[in-house]
């Protein structure tokens, strides 16, 4: 009986709409539930628009503030003052406040039947009131078409039963949660937070189909297996809302102290060396003591920068020589370089000695070098000296033999090379220079091919 006293409801809102609608065309868009959309028609009727707050109907009862919601009702009122609708004839107007009080008294009887349903549910369906309540129990079993329709409907529609569009003009629809019917509205169901009712109505709804086999069955009148089932909900749910537990205070984990890998190779020194700062900028980054930066730019402040010590090396240049690490040279471990202090007639000296602990191999090599490596260090007398003023280095130890005879050798090396010479591949054959004497066994210059002489045009007229 519920589920056709829905259906006669829809029928006569489809009259009322069709009728209404050359009235108030935009209020079947802005209230969409057929109770309250009577319930405004019947209040506004044929009545003014710009005073559709202070308008009242004998059959409602109430204005239309009391009817709608505030912000349904501020939409309607907005609306109504610039519709385009007509007034309806008398005899129209009669049959759609007609249908109006149908309607109302259709919603009347069918609440008449869910509160005889609902009196009765304790008998009907002990197990399942005993989950969900008198209330819910009656309104399922309504919707469903009976206990056997319920029991015969699947968990996962349960919680779509009931649920209505809260469609409104102009207002957020999405709600949060998705379907809110019957269980949604259940006092099982209420208490739960809104992160977990999803959950809670997957739980709740598998246990009503359960219970309502249980019921349609007649298995249990006195509702143990409800109180079994509710007691299976409550201790899930409870589950679903406890706060996870304390697990206590954590150590921190050790601290990973090793190095991160890094690439190697040609690659990664190149990369390197890209974004490296360069000597010229280290040279700015400086300051000399005593001395002041130049600077460059206008004006002061940001507008200034300074130069630090580019270009205060002796040798006048702005940028340093540059120096390959890689390539230049190393002492090696027998040749560690000058050693320490020596003293010379008892005096202490900075001039320090190749020969006191560098051994026979360091004295070759400053022998190669042309430097005197006996004497150095070891105490003399008189004025003999082997310091001679060079215009290379200033001070520097040279020992005389071995100066004169690496120049020796090197303008011998010039007599024999570089005294003379003939020019082969010019004029006829003839040498500018008169040929060495032939002694036996010499050298003899071959002569010149034809291909190869040049013309001079000596000898011919102009």
């Amino acid at each position: 009986m519920s589920t056709q006293i829905d259906g006669e409801i829809i029928l006569v809102h489809k009259f009322i709409r069709d009728h209404y609608s050359v009235r108030f065309p935009e209020l079947e868009t802005l209230v969409s539930n057929p109770l309250n959309y009577a319930r405004a028609v019947a209040t506004i009727g044929n009545g003014p628009m710009e005073k559709i707050s202070e308008l009242l109907s004998p059959i409602v009862g109430k204005p239309l503030r009391q009817v709608l919601d505030g912000p349904t009702f501020m939409t309607v009122s907005m609306e109504a003052t610039g519709t385009q609708g007509q007034p309806l004839a008398e005899s129209e107007l009669e049959n759609v406040l007609r249908a109006c009080e149908m309607t109302l008294q259709l919603d009347k009887a069918r609440d008449i039947v869910i509160d005889y349903v609902q009196s009765r549910m304790t008998l009907f369906a002990p197990n399942l009131t005993i989950l969900v309540g008198s209330l819910t129990a009656a309104q399922l079993i309504n919707y469903a078409g009976g206990l056997t329709g319920l029991a015969k409907t699947p968990a996962c529609n349960l919680a779509a039963l009931g649920s209505k569009k809260q469609a409104q003009a102009g207002f957020a629809t999405n709600v949060g949660q998705r379907h809110q019917g019957f269980l949604y509205h259940s006092p099982l169901v209420q208490g739960i937070p809104g992160d977990v009712k999803k959950q809670a109505l997957r739980i709740v709804s598998a246990k009503v189909v359960l219970a309502a086999r249980v019921d349609q069955s007649h298995s249990s009148l006195d509702g143990n297996i409800g109180e079994d089932l509710k007691t299976q909900c409550l201790d899930r749910l409870d589950k679903l809302t406890e706060p996870n537990p304390n697990k206590g205070v954590r150590a921190l984990p050790a601290p990973d102290d090793k190095p991160s890998r890094k690439r190697g190779g040609r690659r990664a020194r190149k990369a390197k060396e890209a974004t490296a700062m360069t000597d010229l900028r280290k040279a700015q980054n400086r300051m000399a003591f005593g001395k002041e930066e130049a600077e460059v730019g206008y004006g002061t402040g940001d507008g200034t920068q300074g130069l630090g010590m580019i270009g205060q090396q002796d040798s006048g240049r702005i940028r340093a020589q540059q120096i390959d690490k890689r390539t230049a040279a190393k002492l090696s471990k027998k040749n560690p370089g000058w050693g320490g202090t020596s003293t010379v007639g008892g005096m202490a000296s900075s001039l320090r000695g190749f020969g006191q602990g560098a051994g026979a191999g360091a004295a070759s090599v400053l022998k190669g070098h042309g430097l005197r490596a006996a004497g150095v260090g070891a105490a003399s007398a008189g004025t003999a000296s082997t310091i001679a003023f060079t215009p290379v280095q200033g001070l520097e130890l040279v020992d005389p033999k071995i100066r004169e005879e690496m120049s020796r050798k090197r303008k011998a090396d010039e007599d024999r090379w570089f005294t003379g010479g003939t020019f082969t591949q010019v004029g006829d054959g003839q040498s500018m220079m008169p040929p060495p004497p032939k002694a036996d066994g010499a050298f003899k210059v071959p002569a010149m091919p034809p291909k190869k002489k040049v013309d001079t045009g000596a000898g011919k007229g102009k």
